[in-house]
């Protein structure tokens, strides 16, 4: 028997029982799908992670603020430490020759007004390094500049949603808006960037396209905390590369120990770490939730089973007769064999399409971010014609060993 012979055969035999066929392949199909969808969560989940400490810089450490409550915080009184400072920064670069750059953040809660508009934006003070640390640059205009810090100009940088929001499509640079009591000139707009915060988001993320830059030195000037003078809530370090973060961040670690006398109003955050951790943590969930969704695929190769064993005790006498007709055991194993392996990958193609959709679905309803990769579909597709090969041997086997004049008296 030529194969497209007992492939036609085959496709005639799944047709004529079209529904018990369909049946059958349910279970391969949810299998599928479910593997397809638990895996574009977890590399839409991945992809996030990665764009996210991308913003935050591989070659970077971040240092930022906590605020202390109870024993901690009269502990840091008696001790005389003021949280971290703009002195704290002035101090890494002074010590840390390998440190590339290093900028305070020091976020100002005040109203900002052109006119009769509103922004909706926040003030931060930052210096002439967080171009080169964040890499974040501007589109239009310049930056803060050294002058501007030494000397605690009044002047501001604008996010590219800010500039929406109070100049629409006049051109900015030049302008003066109001912040508080104080008014400020716009000397440059920054690019747009794309923030995205999912619900698997490795670290909390705030809008910079609504940030309005201004020089450290002003905002501790003229927006000071009286208890706080130098304070700051961030600083941002970069080293030369990679390979020196966890070195410079130990030494950055001791440094501040000794400033700080030892209290911990700061954590030292490494984006190089939090992205490693949650890679792994992300590698754990893709095998769990890929685990439980092949036991649907198992559950449907048990059925493909138990419907080929229940087809093989009908077709009984035509296996004789075709045995009696010359077909020889090989034959036999094939026929069966090719219809449980197209019911297996039929039920794949479908579930690819059910993943796709249900995929699309999660993205949808539940705000996760999926993302269907090759590599899942090549996979699922793969699973399911094994699972027809595996769970099909069997009866295949059992047909092909029928005796023929056995078959052919069978009622």
């Amino acid at each position: 028997m030529q194969y497209s012979e007992s492939l036609r055969i085959g496709i005639k035999s799944i047709w004529v029982h079209k529904l018990r066929s369909f049946l059958t392949t349910l279970g391969v199909i949810f299998g599928v799908a479910a593997v397809i969808s638990m895996l574009s969560i977890g590399e839409g989940a991945k992809r996030a992670a990665v764009e996210q400490i991308k913003l935050l810089g591989t070659n970077n450490i971040r240092v930022n603020y906590v605020k202390l409550t109870g024993e901690k915080a009269e502990e840091a009184e008696k001790k005389l430490s003021n949280g971290l400072t703009y002195h704290d920064g002035q101090l890494i670069r002074a010590n840390l020759p390998n440190v590339k750059g290093v900028t305070p953040l020091r976020f100002v809660e005040i109203e900002v007004m052109l006119g009769n508009k509103e922004s909706t934006g926040r003030v931060v003070g930052t210096d002439e390094s967080y171009e080169q640390v964040t890499n974040f640059h501007t589109r239009e205009g310049r930056f803060i500049t050294p002058l501007d810090v030494a000397e605690a100009k009044r002047v501001c940088v604008i996010g590219s949603e800010i500039r929406q929001e109070l100049f629409g499509y006049r051109n900015p640079i030049g302008r003066r808006i109001k912040m508080g009591d104080t008014w400020f000139m716009v000397v440059g707009v920054m690019e747009s960037k794309t923030i995205k915060e999912g619900k698997a988001s490795v670290i909390k993320l705030r809008n910079i396209n609504k940030d309005i830059y201004i020089p450290i030195t002003t905002a501790l000037k003229r927006f000071a905390d009286d208890d706080r003078p130098e304070a700051i809530e961030e600083l941002a370090i970069q080293v030369a590369s990679e390979a020196q973060v966890l070195t410079t961040s130990e030494i950055v670690k001791r440094l501040l120990e000794r400033t700080h006398d030892g209290v911990q109003d700061y954590e030292i955050i490494i984006p190089a770490e939090l992205l490693a951790q949650s890679q792994k943590t992300q590698r754990v969930f893709n095998i769990v939730m890929g685990s439980i969704a092949a036991i649907s695929l198992l559950v449907g190769g048990i059925g493909i089973m138990n419907i080929m064993l229940a087809s093989v005790t009908e077709r009984t006498k035509e296996i004789g007769t075709r045995r009696a007709l010359g077909a020889t055991e090989r034959d036999i194993l094939g026929q069966f064999l090719n219809e449980t392996v197209l019911v297996s990958v039929t039920g794949g193609v479908i579930g690819i399409l059910l993943g796709f959709i249900m995929a699309k679905g999660i993205n949808l309803f539940a705000g996760w971010d999926t993302v269907i990769s090759p590599f899942s579909v090549v996979i699922s597709f793969g699973i399911s014609a094994l699972v027809g090969i595996v769970f099909g041997i069997y009866p295949a086997r059992k047909a092909a060993k029928m005796d023929p004049i056995a078959a052919l008296r069978f009622e």
